[in-house]
C-alpha cells in the first residue's frame, strides 16, 4: 500500500466515478449530481437546475460538506506526509510566501460574482473546483521549489504559462467580460521572475511566492478594472470597516492578554489564524444579519452558520465561530511542529479566502 502514489490513487477514483456514471446512473443522478455537479452549475446560472428530474440549488448540505471536509482533512494529512518526507517546514515564512494562493481564492470567486466569466469558464472559478485548482498550482509551485530550484527552467515554466494565457486571450477572449492584455500579464511574468532572481534562497518558499504572483496579479488587476472602469463601481461600505476593526481588536486583544500570561496565542501564525476567522464571522453577520441596516443583503450557503444566525440576533455564528478555533488552536498545541502548522494553515485559508471573499463583493456591491 505504500508504494500507491497520490497519481495511482487519482486515476482509481477517476475510473470508479466513470464506471459508476455509466453502469449505475441512478447513483450518479443521486448522489454526484444532486450534491456535487449540481449545486456548482446552479451557482454559474443562479437559479436551480435539474438533471433527470432531480433539482439542485445552489449552496451547500449537510452530505456536501460532509464530502468536501473528508476530502479537505485527507488532503491536509497527505500534503503533511509530503512536508515530512521532503523537509519542507510550515513557519511563519512559508504562511506569508503563500499568500499570494489565498488572496487568489478571494479574488477569483469575487471575479466570477461579478459575472467576469462565461460557461463552462465560471464552473472552474465556483468552490470547491476554484480550490481545487489553486491546489494544483500550489502544489505544483512547491514541487518546482523542492525538487528543480533553477533560475533558468524558473524563467522556462513562467513563459509557458505566459503562452496558455496568450492562447487563451487569443482564442477564447469572447467568454469574458474582460481579460488583462497580454503584455500586462507578460510583465506581470517579468516580474516574478525577478523576485525568484534576486531571492537569495531558490527554495519553496520563493517558488511559492513567485508562482502564486504569476497567478494571483491577473486576477488583481481584473478586479481593479471592475472597480474602477465602466464595469463596476466602488461602494467603501461602513461595513467593510467595522468588520476589519472588530477582527483586529479580537485578534490584537487576544496576542496581548496571551503574551502578558504568557499563553500560547502571541505568536503570527496564531493571531492570523484568528484575525482570518474573525474577519469572515463578522463580515458574514454584517452581511446576512445587518444589525446595523446598512443597505446590503446577501444569503448564507452554509446550513449550520444559517441556523446559527438565526440565534441570539445573529450572534451565536460569531461567536462560536470563533470560540471553535480557539479551541481547535488550544487542542493541537502540543503536536508535533509540522503538524499542528499544517492544520493552521488549512484553517487560515478557510478563514481568510471566504472572508476577504465577502468584504470585496460588499466593496463592489455584488
Amino acid at each position: 500500500m505504500k508504494n500507491i502514489t497520490a497519481l495511482t490513487i487519482s486515476l482509481i477514483i477517476a475510473i470508479s466515478i466513470a464506471l459508476i456514471i455509466t453502469f449505475f446512473p441512478s447513483i450518479y443522478d443521486n448522489f454526484i449530481w444532486k450534491y456535487l455537479v449540481g449545486p456548482i452549475i446552479a451557482d454559474a446560472v443562479n437559479h436551480p437546475v435539474s438533471h433527470h428530474g432531480i433539482e439542485a440549488k445552489e449552496g451547500y448540505t449537510i452530505v456536501s460538506e460532509g464530502i468536501y471536509a473528508t476530502g479537505l482533512i485527507a488532503a491536509m494529512y497527505g500534503l503533511y506526509l509530503f512536508f515530512e518526507k521532503f523537509g519542507i517546514i510550515v513557519d511563519t515564512k512559508f504562511f506569508i510566501s503563500s499568500l499570494p494562493f489565498i488572496l487568489l481564492g478571494s479574488f477569483g470567486r469575487v471575479l466570477e460574482d461579478t459575472g467576469l466569466f462565461k460557461q463552462p469558464f465560471s464552473y472552474f472559478f465556483i468552490s470547491p473546483l476554484i480550490y481545487a485548482q489553486i491546489g494544483i498550482y500550489f502544489f505544483f509551485s512547491i514541487l518546482f521549489g523542492v525538487f528543480i530550484k533553477d533560475e533558468k527552467k524558473f524563467t522556462f515554466s513562467a513563459i509557458i504559462i505566459f503562452l496558455i494565457y496568450l492562447a487563451i486571450y487569443i482564442f477564447f477572449k469572447s467568454y469574458f467580460l474582460y481579460l488583462p492584455h497580454p503584455l500586462i500579464f507578460l510583465l506581470i511574468a517579468m516580474f516574478s521572475i525577478f523576485i525568484y532572481y534576486i531571492s537569495s534562497e531558490k527554495d519553496y518558499n520563493t517558488s511559492m511566492l513567485s508562482f502564486g504572483l504569476i497567478f494571483f496579479l491577473p486576477a488583481f488587476f481584473s478586479f481593479i478594472a471592475f472597480c474602477y472602469g465602466t464595469w463596476g463601481k466602488v461602494n467603501f461600505h461602513p461595513a467593510i470597516l467595522l468588520s476589519i476593526l472588530i477582527a483586529t481588536i479580537i485578534a490584537f486583544s487576544l496576542y496581548g492578554i496571551s503574551k502578558f500570561f504568557k499563553g500560547m496565542f502571541h505568536n503570527f501564525i496564531n493571531s492570523s489564524t484568528i484575525f482570518s476567522h474573525s474577519l469572515d464571522a463578522f463580515t458574514t453577520y454584517m452581511a446576512v444579519v445587518n444589525p446595523f441596516k446598512f443597505n446590503i443583503s446577501y444569503g448564507e450557503k452554509h446550513p449550520i452558520p444559517a441556523w446559527l444566525m438565526k440565534k441570539f440576533y445573529g450572534l451565536s455564528y460569531p461567536i462560536i465561530k470563533i470560540g471553535i478555533i480557539l479551541i481547535i488552536i488550544y487542542s493541537i498545541d502540543e503536536l508535533k511542529e509540522n503538524l499542528k502548522n499544517t492544520i493552521k494553515f488549512f484553517i487560515l485559508f478557510l478563514g481568510l479566502s471566504p472572508g476577504l471573499r465577502d468584504l470585496l463583493r460588499i466593496l463592489i456591491g455584488v
